[in-house]
């Protein structure tokens, strides 16, 4: 039976996650603030400035996967994943690396493959780039990096806002030269399942199969949570480019066909 530990549980990813692999694996996990209401074998809060802590908490789990969905302070998660990349390098255990569609954010002239160089502009995309450069360089095929568009979920910071923008009849803005594809918190958590069970290696991108434009997304997804085809969002666009393109290309076939998803299916999974 597989032992997990899941660097930040408390988030989005990180508590799909762990509900996924608690269905049969030893799951553990480090929270900042807030723990998680889920049967799984301990939590440990954890603040990530206190590196030495997390060697603790490592050696007193000593688990065989460990998977990184942090959050916080940049260059503070830069500093825990050289140090993991250390700890782990003479041992067996496998990193799954929750990275971003970020870290091609300094060219949107195309949408990206995961053969491609990464090229970040952002400050956020270049730290991403960091901790997937060292991870590999330092543990191998045993550091596997996934890489994520817009994440959603059915308590998701960003479904919540339109919720709220909806009831408050508020604008809420969305871009039409924006070409991009998302993501759902559960098919993650499965698609890493997969991933680490069938001992997949390399550099994955999960996202949804459909990249279309961010208006023509939030429309339809406005348009099911309100029952109505009245237009109220707001157009907008990414300026100085006539079109921008921020979108994953997942060419891979390793993951099998029930684990592949449209946009759609993230809206019609979410809008009940």
């Amino acid at each position: 039976m597989n032992k997990v530990l899941v660097l930040g549980i408390s988030g989005l990813v990180g508590k799909a996650v762990a509900k996924e692999f608690s269905r049969n694996s030893l799951v553990y996990g480090t929270y900042h603030k807030n723990e998680i209401s889920l049967p799984i074998q301990g939590q440990f809060q954890w603040n990530i400035s206190e590196r030495n802590q997390l060697r603790e908490i490592i050696e007193a789990v000593s688990p065989n996967i460990i998977i990184s969905s942090l959050r916080g302070d940049f260059a503070e998660q830069l500093k825990v994943h050289e140090d993991l990349a250390n700890w782990l390098k003479n041992k067996e255990t496998k990193l799954i690396f929750c990275s971003t569609a970020n870290v091609f954010d300094g060219d949107l002239f195309k949408n990206h493959e995961e053969v491609d160089e990464p090229n970040a502009g952002s400050e956020y995309g270049k730290f991403k780039i960091a901790c997937e450069k060292i991870l590999m360089e330092e543990l191998g095929d045993r550091a596997i990096i996934v890489r994520l568009p817009m994440v959603w979920g059915a308590d998701s910071p960003r479904l919540n806002e339109i919720k709220e923008k909806i009831a408050n009849n508020e604008e809420i803005t969305a871009y039409k030269n924006l070409f991009l594809n998302h993501a759902l918190d559960t098919m993650i958590a499965k698609q890493i399942y997969y991933i680490v069970n069938q001992n997949l290696k390399g550099i994955f991108h999960l996202a949804t199969s459909t990249i279309e434009s961010h208006l023509y997304f939030i429309q339809s997804f406005v348009n099911k949570l309100t029952k109505s085809n009245e237009k109220i969002v707001k157009e907008d666009i990414v300026p100085d480019v006539e079109w921008s393109y921020f979108g994953l290309h997942v060419t891979r076939k390793d993951l099998p066909e029930e684990l592949n998803y449209s946009n759609q299916d993230i809206i019609i999974s979410l809008v009940k």
